[in-house]
């Protein structure tokens, strides 16, 4: 008899602790809902790069801009448009675009705003006209020297190789800063100093006059 109320008391303890744990589950959903579904300030969010300031966007005025502020700024950073090149864009565009559109259907705890078919289409044009620019690493001089061979390794980890004349040789170094900020966050390898000024020095050899 007495093994059997222990056992019993046992179960109700349990019973209880697992309905606490229910109700505190929810309300912690309610109190902080993008941190649940991936919003800034979350795990997900902190592994993805910080995104720039929206002045800093090409043509920041353009209706692509804004958009591109207005949408993605929701769940992350907003993005450079030079972080995928402009034959890829479509294909990010369409995928964000779904999650969007299901966050956006009362299916989720966390709603959010997501653009109508002319909207979008504004968004990827302006995407892909600013998108990254590549080029032939071949036709670089200097392309098998430490920095031309330290910017092929370092920037290949995450996207097509930019074209240096893409920026002036001023503009590089704050790019290169912002890089390390988004590697850092993704978890890439990042190269010493040594090697960051090498790579440096290389862009600026090619950069835009």
């Amino acid at each position: 008899m007495k093994r059997n109320r222990r056992l019993l008391t046992k179960a109700f303890t349990l019973l209880i602790i697992g309905v606490v744990g229910q109700f505190a589950g929810r309300g912690m959903a309610q109190q902080n809902p993008m941190g649940m579904m991936g919003g800034r300030g979350c795990m997900m969010a902190n592994r993805m790069p910080q995104g720039i300031n929206p002045g800093q966007l090409p043509d920041p005025g353009s209706e692509g801009a804004k958009l591109l502020g207005q949408y993605c700024s929701q769940c992350h950073g907003v993005p450079g448009p030079g972080m995928h090149t402009a034959s890829e864009w479509p294909t990010v565009v369409a995928r964000m675009n779904r999650r969007m559109q299901m966050m956006s259907g009362g299916r989720m705890m966390m709603r959010i705003e997501a653009p109508d078919d002319n909207e979008l289409d504004i968004l990827r044009a302006y995407l892909e006209k600013n998108g990254q620019r590549t080029v032939d690493v071949s036709k670089l001089a200097g392309a098998d020297t430490p920095g031309g061979l330290a910017f092929q390794k370092t920037c290949a980890q995450c996207h097509a190789l930019p074209d240096p004349a893409q920026h002036t040789r001023n503009e590089w170094p704050a790019v290169i800063e912002r890089m390390h900020t988004n590697m850092t966050a993704m978890g890439k390898q990042l190269p010493d100093q040594e090697t960051t000024e090498g790579i440096i020095g290389f862009l600026q050899t090619h950069a835009a006059k």
